[in-house]
């Protein structure tokens, strides 16, 4: 259109030029007359085209010619990127200019700006956080990206002691975006780390409530009753699942590194039999000690949480020593065809234990029984004594051979005398609080070959 101007001024020219090579003829006069008045007035409509700017088919401003619109559109756009930082991206093809045919006044580069920023909808060239081929975040540029990854990153690595990696594919791309979805580096960090949702399931127990629930959840019951609908006090049910929805991040960050330990060696135990002691005595041979051994661990934690822990290496500092018990198998009355148990000598359990009580040594347990309880013989044997025997007050020994003797104090009542014979489970007497005693019970004792013996041992 700006060519057929161009044109139509060269016509003019020639036109003037023709009328001055004819200015005496009357017919001529007339000619150019209605040959140039069309022409001058085609000049005159055409010298008032204007460019209009066109953005998506609307015109925002009419320049008034297109050198002046294409400046201030690119000057715009310059504008725009100097403003934010970074490059700015429009439709293809989105700006046009077109000729128009328009009388008065046209719009300057500044007006030209003005309705360009009410009309223009543009995006920025930023760059995008993907993970696992997903875009979580828009940033300002591929330095501002990584920079978000190494944060995140750097979270868990102690400093660059620890070597850490994302467990999903992360990587930062080229976006175009709107505005309003640009982060700045610490929104990008927040949003990636607490931006998802992680779901974890509970089971109701009895006295459970919604309160209960939400405040070991550390929740509010809303959120709880949110993330179940159907969840009422009045419905809950023991063993009924509840999900409870905490945030989580959207990528998990992975550490490894090595835990070198110094770990003790539990000794064993071993045992072995000696023929000098009777069945249930033991006696300590050697006491064990624990070992030492160098152990390197490879850790790997998972969002700063430790998932899994191997074994890399080891090595042992120092050997343990085993502890060595020597247990008996020698039967206390082996006339008995086998059978190295005493009879339980009346009903009741051991109340006091044998061994140190008071600073002394108690040479025999005591088994609680009422005042008149029944007392019988732990085997049969010779009764040796029975009768008054100082503190043991009323008291009976009965002789089994091999050096075995079994004594009976505090009785009450005594029914058999020196030289009786008795038998197993014979009935010798009956419990009392005779002698040294604080109440009515039975002091029974063991004593081989005149060594007391733990009777619990052998009953």
């Amino acid at each position: 259109m700006f060519e057929i101007q161009s044109n139509l001024a060269q016509l003019t020219e020639k036109l003037i030029i023709v009328w001055k090579g004819t200015i005496g003829s009357r017919t001529s006069i007339k000619i150019l007359l209605l040959l140039g008045i069309p022409v001058l007035a085609v000049c005159m409509f055409f010298s008032q085209a204007r460019c209009a700017v066109v953005w998506d088919g609307d015109v925002v401003a009419v320049a008034r010619d297109r050198d002046i619109a294409e400046i201030a559109v690119q000057n715009y756009l310059n504008q725009l990127e100097k403003t934010v930082g970074m490059p700015v991206k429009i439709k293809d093809d989105a700006i046009k200019f077109r000729p128009v045919w328009r009388l008065g006044a046209v719009a300057d580069e500044k007006e030209i700006k003005r309705c360009l920023a009410d009309k223009l909808d543009y995006q920025y060239e930023a760059s995008g956080i993907f993970i696992d081929g997903k875009k979580v975040a828009a940033v300002r540029d591929a330095s501002i990206g990584q920079e978000v990854l190494d944060k995140l990153l750097n979270t868990y690595s102690r400093n660059g002691r620890w070597e850490v990696a994302f467990k999903q594919k992360v990587t930062v791309k080229p976006v175009t975006v709107d505005g309003y979805e640009l982060m700045d580096i610490d929104q990008a960090v927040e949003y990636i780390q607490f931006g998802g949702i992680g779901v974890r399931k509970y089971q109701v127990k009895e006295g459970d409530t919604l309160w209960d629930v939400a405040v070991s959840a550390n929740i509010p019951v809303e959120e709880l009753i949110e993330a179940n609908p159907s969840l009422t006090p009045e419905t809950m049910q023991i063993g009924q699942e509840i999900k409870i929805s905490r945030p989580a991040p959207l990528a998990d960050v992975l550490t490894t590194y090595k835990d070198v330990r110094q770990e003790e060696i539990v000794y064993r135990v071993q045992e072995k039999v000696d023929q000098n002691l009777y069945w249930g005595e033991q006696r300590l041979v050697q006491k064990g000690s624990p070992g030492q051994r160098e152990v390197v661990y490879a850790v790997t934690l998972e969002n700063g949480l430790e998932t899994d822990r191997e074994v890399m290496q080891q090595k042992t500092i120092k050997e343990p020593v085993p502890q060595i018990i020597a247990k008996g198998n020698k039967k206390l009355l082996a006339f008995r065809g086998g059978n190295s148990r005493l009879a339980y000598p009346t009903i009741g359990a051991i109340v006091s234990p044998f061994g140190s009580r008071w600073g002394r040594i108690h040479e025999g347990v005591d088994i609680a029984a009422n005042y008149g309880s029944p007392v019988v013989a732990a085997e049969a044997g010779t009764v040796q004594c029975a009768g008054n025997r100082g503190g043991y007050g009323l008291c009976v020994d009965i002789s089994h051979g091999s050096g075995v003797v079994t004594r009976y104090a505090h009785l009450s009542s005594v029914v058999v005398e020196s030289g009786q014979r008795v038998e197993r489970g014979q009935f010798i007497g009956r419990a009392g609080s005779s002698g040294n005693s604080t109440g009515p019970h039975l002091h029974f004792e063991v004593i081989v070959n005149g060594t007391h013996k733990n009777p619990a041992l052998f009953i």
